[in-house]
């Protein structure tokens, strides 16, 4: 430790390191001079040409020279000092800007370069396959055993992942849990696919930490590079397939299609036109009768989206509802057509209710009974006309806050119903929790029920259990005369179905009111052909036309 007697001697030297140069040199210059006689040999050649002042000139510039020769000694070692710790520090630096510090492999920046330097120099006839591997469900792992679980995993990974470094030229964790790899040029598909299969199997292996086992899985989109394409290109079809991979199930590969990535494309473009079709309400409601099975006289509509996209025509519910799910525009979507089907129904018999289908994430939206008291306020109608629909997903997460929402809307004059009666694991739980008016037997159970044994028994049980709670009941998916008779005969309330009609855009239900509906009594002369035969609708149904969503897509508006 440098007392402050030291510091300050330091620090005189650092302020006088010229004159102490000077010094020096003229401590060093002296002795060689008197030894070498030089002293006198000046003195004699300054007197001999009356130059008083030579010697002391030569002398001066003599120390000066030494001075400076001793300078430039002391500061080239101090350079090359400094340079070699540069040089260091530059190197060091270097491993950190392309690895990664976790896991030791090449980041995303030095995995990007490798690409670069192939497709410059190596990447010739022969394609060179790449892979991109995402961990399935790696969030969790954190979430339950916490961060230092998950370094340790994506350590186990890559060390996984050398173990396959005979067939690789390049690993590298691109970030997060994902992690990219690029094969030795000799490998073709085959062999790339068997080093797949064996770090499939690896991954499946569980991580030990500390007392734990973690158990682990990855998803992994292969791509064949060739040189028609850029690596940019290369790594964004690897990241397709990824996607596809993860489509058909976790813990497999996948390799990218080219008529994948045309729909990926088209469902990009849809998207990019979903916002704008909602701002200028392109997407308009659809309505499907709703029949007093009893009296056979209609009631009311339930409402369903449509869209008809000015260059691709119909755009199937199904992928547009979707589309706005993801992309956090349902609610937008929602409203648009609530205050459309709204300004539609003023101008028909009042006694005609409309039933709206709200997303899980539309009905967790804290200003959602602010919205539509709105738009009821803003269209003149009434409340008590509505009946908002939910299904059990809506509301299982949280018995309380769904109780509380359902409340407020049944406060405004709203009626509520539980959707997909029947389909889901707690809907008993649902009906003894929540404040429901009505419950809708899920067309799984009704369509062809006339048939079924088994969904008989399902129906009956469900009416009883209706009758019990003082609950309306609508059967949706009726297509045939035989069934419908069947749920007359069970004291169901409320039927819909294509027995009564498929979904009407507006005009056409204002057409039907004013001439076969205009008694409000559904006859069979008004029903459609195929009804009028009492057999279900033939044909094909279509997208646009259908109330059945496929099972792993939420029924949302529309069906």
């Amino acid at each position: 430790m440098l007392t402050p007697v030291s510091t300050r001697i330091r620090g005189l030297i650092a302020r006088h390191a010229i004159s102490l140069f000077f010094f020096l040199s003229a401590i060093i210059t002296w002795p060689f001079l008197a030894e070498l006689d030089l002293f006198d040999r000046f003195h004699a050649f300054s007197r001999s040409h009356e130059d008083y002042e030579l010697d002391e000139i030569v002398l001066l510039v003599f120390n000066l020279v030494i001075a400076l020769a001793l300078s430039v000694f002391v500061q080239s070692k101090k350079l090359k000092k400094l340079m070699r710790e540069r040089a260091v520090l530059h190197e060091v630096t270097e491993k950190i800007a392309r690895h990664d510090p976790l896991t030791g492999l090449m980041n995303r920046r030095a995995f990007t370069d490798v690409l670069r330097t192939i497709e410059q120099t190596s990447l010739g006839g022969k394609a060179r396959i790449i892979a991109v591997i995402d961990l399935d469900k790696f969030k969790p792992i954190n979430d339950l055993y916490g961060h230092a679980a998950g370094d340790a995993t994506l350590q186990a990974v890559s060390a996984r992942l050398k173990d396959q470094g005979a067939s690789l030229s390049a690993i590298a964790r691109l970030g997060g849990d994902e992690f990219a790899l690029v094969f030795n040029e000799s490998i073709d598909t085959n062999q790339a696919e068997r080093t797949i299969r064996r770090l499939l199997h690896a991954m499946e292996t569980a991580i030990e930490f500390e007392d734990r086992k973690i158990l682990l899985s990855c998803s992994i989109g292969l791509v064949k590079w060739q040189k028609e394409f850029p690596y940019s290109e290369a790594i964004r079809r690897a990241d397709k397939a990824l996607y596809l991979s993860k489509k058909s199930g976790r813990g497999h590969y996948a390799w990218y299609d080219e008529e994948l990535d045309r729909q990926s494309h088209e469902r990009a473009e849809i998207e990019a036109d979903l916002k704008m079709a909602i701002a200028t309400s392109q997407i308009k409601p659809w309505y499907q009768p709703i029949i007093e099975i009893k009296s056979k006289r209609l009631v009311g509509f339930e409402i369903l989206a449509r869209w008809t996209h000015e260059t691709r025509g119909a755009v199937p519910p199904l992928v547009f509802i979707e589309l706005a799910e993801d992309s956090g525009q349902i609610g937008n979507l929602g409203y648009s057509v609530l205050r459309q089907a709204c300004m539609d129904a003023k101008n028909w018999d009042q006694t005609l209710s409309m039933s709206f289908n709200v997303s899980p994430s539309q009905f967790h939206e804290p200003n959602l009974v602010d919205h539509l008291k709105k738009i009821m306020d803003d269209c003149g109608f009434d409340p008590a006309r509505l009946t908002i629909e939910v299904t059990e997903s809506s509301v299982i997460q949280d018995f309380d806050i769904a109780r509380s929402k359902l409340e407020d809307l049944k406060s405004i004059g709203i009626s509520v119903a539980l959707d997909d009666f029947g389909t889901g694991y707690s809907s008993l739980a649902s009906l003894r929790q929540l404040p429901f008016d009505r419950i809708k037997i899920d067309r799984s159970f009704v369509t062809g029920i006339a048939d079924v044994p088994q969904n008989q028994k399902i129906v009956d049980g469900i009416m009883a259990l209706a009758t019990g709670l003082n609950l309306d009941v609508t059967a949706e998916g009726i297509e045939t005369w035989q069934d419908l008779e069947y749920l007359g005969a069970s004291h169901c309330s409320l039927g819909q179905g294509f027995l009564f009609e498929k979904a009407l855009a507006a005009e056409q239900v204002s057409w039907l009111l004013e001439t076969s509906w205009s008694d409000g009594i559904i006859t069979p002369a008004a029903l459609p052909l195929a009804a009028q035969s009492g057999g279900a609708i033939s044909g094909p149904v279509t997208d646009l036309d259908t109330d059945v969503a496929p099972l792993d897509v939420p029924k949302r508006l529309s069906r």
